[in-house]
């Protein structure tokens, strides 16, 4: 059989000259079944190679062997270059750089997004040349630097670090394809909810912090909706917590459906969820949550074979409406208007209290 290429002779046990003596050849050890195996064996096998004794590898009088099996065929794994976020918020989430590069920049229409206030509307361009990628800025504000240095233009090797203004870090890493699975499992299990997929509250509130700090910056608005899933407990109480996660999975999927890309949407607590929506006032907020609550009420939740009728009731602030500026000031607003349209008899939303302006 030939050697594949780059592997590594098997060892010899043929005779050698040394100092006269020929090499001992070893006797090749003969195989032992681990069905036929008696007890005398196994105590001879005992006394050239002692084993380690557990109670719970007993089964009355028979012992257990561990079964020998070949080692997994090593499967080759694309190449795969991607940029990992090494700051803020976004820390630990990557991007695959596609086979014709990317643009990057705060407009929506770039290849990678990145929304803070230092980034250009379109900031620089990453592009392939055929034998690998080169980093270009666009003309940016800030500049795009290339491990601590600004550049215009400059061919990218494994490991470097690039920086989008003054905060924005990406590490571009050449690596395969688990390697990239493992590294957006490990990002996505420290951002996301595991029952909805939606953002947890942890990274939640990291966002609001930076999506304020924007409006506030930029002079602009920020909607914020708070949704609750009616009669929650009667869902877990008749049917069971299986159930109600079932209820709580159709009701994250269905608000998802109705949101832009750039909203941010995690479960808050429970059966609770939260929505931050840049640039929208109250009323472009309430709009958003009506939305959200007509397709709920008429999209049942499925479990076990069986319909569940479902409805939502909201609560809508926004920066605008006066008052605090702060995120727990909006988000309060938001959850005392939730309570209002529950007190008024649920499956609605609530955009202002009674007597307010």
């Amino acid at each position: 059989m030939t050697a594949s290429p780059g592997a590594s002779a098997p060892p010899s046990h043929a005779p050698c000259d040394s100092g006269g003596r020929s090499a001992i050849i070893p006797a090749a050890p003969r195989e032992i079944s681990s069905t036929a195996i008696t007890h005398r064996e196994m105590a001879a096998v005992r006394v050239r190679a002692p084993l380690p004794s557990f109670d719970s590898f007993r089964d009355g009088e028979d012992e257990r062997v561990t079964r020998v099996s070949m080692p997994p065929l090593a499967r080759p794994q694309a190449e795969r270059t991607v940029l990992i976020r090494l700051d803020g918020v976004d820390a630990g989430s990557l991007v695959t750089l596609a086979a014709e590069g990317c643009t990057v920049g705060r407009h929506v229409s770039n290849s990678l997004r990145v929304s803070e206030g230092g980034v250009s509307r379109f900031h620089a361009r990453i592009t392939w040349l055929g034998n690998g990628y080169t980093i270009e800025d666009l003309g940016s504000a800030n500049g795009t630097w290339l491990k601590g240095q600004r550049v215009t233009r400059a061919v990218l090797s494994d490991g470097d670090v690039l920086q989008f203004g003054s905060h924005a870090s990406y590490r571009f890493t050449i690596t395969d394809g688990l390697h990239e699975g493992m590294l957006r499992k490990l990002h996505e299990s420290s951002t996301r909810d595991p029952l909805t997929g939606a953002y947890n509250r942890r990274h939640f509130d990291e966002r609001l912090r930076e999506e304020l700090a924007y409006a506030l910056r930029h002079r602009s608005d920020l909607g914020v909706v708070m949704l609750d899933i009616d009669h929650f407990k009667q869902v877990n109480d008749t049917r069971g917590h299986p159930a109600g996660d079932a209820v709580i999975r159709h009701v994250a999927q269905v608000t998802a459906s109705q949101l832009r890309s750039e909203d941010i949407f995690a479960r808050y607590g429970g059966e609770e969820f939260v929505v931050l929506l840049r640039g929208i006032d109250v009323r472009g907020a309430v709009r958003v949550a009506e939305r959200v609550r007509a397709n709920v009420e008429v999209l049942s939740a499925r479990f076990d074979g069986t319909l569940i009728p479902v409805t939502v009731s909201g609560g809508a602030a926004a920066l605008s409406d006066g008052g605090e500026r702060s995120g727990s000031a909006l988000l309060g607003r938001a959850d005392e208007r939730l309570y209002a349209a529950k007190r008024a008899g649920r499956n609605r939303i609530v955009g202002a209290l009674p007597g307010a302006g």
